[in-house]
């Protein structure tokens, strides 16, 4: 009984037959029907890509009896021998069993002899990087002027290893990893010329197995074959390669969607009893989350094609795209650290659970209570700590938060009880007093014209926050400080760190939009002082930022529950890695207490 392999039954002898390397297909193609053959070709990529295929069938087409064409006719002697391996004039060499120097001349012996049937005589030598450092010296001369009738095409997996003077000899050609889809679609056809009944996950399984080599998914596709009795089915795949199939990992999926860690568990511990290995879940999980994600950002017609896809539609409605997102990076994680864990399955398991503990808070509570979450209550009894500080706002009615002035209001009607109703009634209106008129006042004042009277180099960091400049020139502004705005000129003194910044367009496009927002000056002189200290805005903003960031880990140091867990673990907290979070008030002191967080 007489069984030729796939990888060798469906290997491509034309190049319209080679997948996935359009571009070494075209580059050779043109040299052929150009007639600019070079003499030395390096084949380099992965292995199963194409290599020694490529090489094969450029020998063909050189040697082909109806004449050098772009593809060989296939069915004359030449081309018939050189499928089977008998053609004289192509000698193959495997460089890993023939590495000495020796064996390198006896080769390179009949190099000068003409080819006995053919037109060319072609040295292929395969996995070249293999050959020692004598043999490529005793290499070098010849294939550096070679006969006209000698052709060497080498192939080789690590082409970094080739000395660099046989690199330069050689045109180099490097082949790609073969796509899935590519590598699927070829299955398909392969499947469908032995009348083999495949499912499309399965091919689509053995396609990602195969890591872009077309030969490893023919060899796989031989051993599904045989392992499901001239079937392939992606249950047989998926047991055979040790990984999970489609509906287990939706269960893995829908489990962690309605966060139940019990199935969860469960459905991880099944696919082990099945001999699963934990990585290939990992991988199976990724890649499911993955069509997910392409799912609910592109839209249902980018899974037209694939059998899962009405399986993930409930799925895509049921987890936010950012929760996707996070068990997505999870599980790549995960499956990058197993060889950390104590065991593959304990890693499993607590990538899973990582998956679990990382659900939003809301959709936690919802499925603990069996009540939706509603996100608004949650940040209210923080709050309420606040209206016992109502009575101590008037005596520090300095700047008060938007906050805590709605509260204020209402506080403040008990107030005329004990007191006389005299009292209160000033006290109401003094309160909105240093915000509102305040605020109005600076910003009008900074929107509107300036004259020389109303400008002082106090004023002056308001004026340019104003302005809203942009780019280099509202750098250079924010560092400059006034000097004097007199005469209808402004006298501007830059810190002398900016001034590489102080470029002449630089220069022009700041005076412009100075003399465009204050009219009233029709100049502006710009002088540059030594690196100081002036009340420039860039230096009020770097201090309001460091008063933000020391209330930031003060309010952090004095949390209870981080001193309690400083207390237990005899922890410390690191330098630098408090910040406050709430951004979007700005640098303002009076804005309200930041939020701080410790980065990880």
């Amino acid at each position: 009984m007489s069984y030729l392999v796939l990888a060798r039954k469906w290997r491509p002898r034309k190049f319209s037959e080679v997948k996935g390397q359009p571009h070494a297909v075209r580059a050779l193609t043109n040299a052929i029907s150009a007639e600019r053959v070079h003499h030395a070709w390096l084949f380099a990529g992965t292995r199963g890509v194409g290599k020694t295929t490529l090489a094969r069938i450029l020998a063909a087409a050189l040697n082909c009896r109806k004449g050098a064409a772009p593809e060989p006719c296939g069915e004359c002697e030449s081309c018939t021998s050189i499928e089977d391996g008998s053609f004289v004039d192509l000698m193959e060499v495997d460089a890993a069993s023939r590495t000495k120097v020796e064996q390198t001349r006896e080769l390179l012996e009949n190099v000068q002899y003409a080819p006995a049937s053919g037109s060319y005589k072609i040295y292929l030598i395969d996995e070249a990087h293999m050959l020692s450092a004598s043999s490529f010296n005793a290499l070098l001369k010849t294939l550096e002027e070679p006969p006209p009738h000698v052709k060497f095409l080498l192939a080789t997996t690590e082409p970094r290893r080739l000395p660099v003077t046989v690199l330069s000899r050689c045109l180099q050609i490097n082949l790609r990893s073969i796509d899935s889809e590519t590598i699927g679609d070829q299955l398909t056809a392969i499947c469908k010329g032995e009348e083999v009944e495949a499912e499309p996950g399965a091919l689509a399984r053995l396609a990602r197995a195969a890591n872009g080599s077309m030969r490893d998914a023919l060899s796989l596709l031989d051993q599904a074959i045989a392992y499901g009795a001239d079937a392939v089915r992606e249950t047989d795949v998926a047991d055979m390669l040790g990984g999970a199939d489609q509906p287990s990992i939706l269960h893995l999926l829908n489990a962690l969607a309605g966060g139940d860690g019990e199935a969860l568990l469960n459905g991880a511990r099944e696919l082990r009893e099945r001999l699963a290995d934990p990585a290939n879940i990992l991988a199976e999980m990724a890649a499911a989350l993955q069509r997910l994600a392409l799912l609910q950002t592109v839209g249902e017609g980018v899974l037209d094609e694939d059998d899962d896809a009405e399986m993930l539609a409930p799925l895509a409605n049921a987890l936010p795209a950012d929760q996707v997102q996070l068990f997505y990076e999870i599980a790549i994680q995960g499956r990058s650290k197993l060889a950390l864990a104590p065991d593959a399955g304990l890693g499993l398991e607590m990538t899973l659970l990582r998956m679990l503990a990382f659900r939003p808070v809301s959709a936690a509570k919802a499925t603990r209570s069996g009540e939706p979450a509603r996100p608004a209550p949650a940040p209210e009894p923080p709050a309420a700590p606040v209206a016992p500080a109502a009575p101590v706002a008037p005596a520090a009615p300095v700047a008060p938060a938007p906050e805590a002035l709605g509260e204020t209001a209402p506080a403040a009607a008990p107030a005329p009880a004990p007191e006389p109703p005299a009292r209160p009634a000033p006290e109401a209106p003094a309160a909105p007093v240093p915000e509102t008129p305040e605020e109005d006042g600076s910003r009008e004042e900074a929107s509107a014209p300036a004259s020389d009277q109303s400008l002082s180099p106090e004023r002056w960091p308001e004026t340019v926050a104003g302005l809203g400049l942009e780019g280099l020139s509202g750098d250079i502004a924010a560092h400059s400080e006034l000097v004097d705005a007199g005469d209808g000129c402004l006298r501007l003194r830059l810190d002398g760190a900016h001034e590489n910044l102080l470029t002449d367009d630089v220069r022009l496009e700041l005076e412009s939009a100075l003399l465009a927002a204050l009219p009233a000056f029709q100049k502006v002189e710009i002088e540059i002082a030594g690196a100081g200290k002036g009340d420039t805005l860039a230096a009020r903003n770097r201090a309001a930022e460091r008063r933000r960031q020391q209330r930031a880990e003060e309010e952090f140091k004095a949390d209870p529950f981080v001193q309690a867990s400083l207390e237990i673990f005899e922890a410390t907290i690191e330098v630098g890695s408090i910040r406050p979070v709430d951004q979007a008030d700005g640098p303002d002191p009076g804005a309200g207490h930041p939020r701080s967080q410790v980065e990880p």
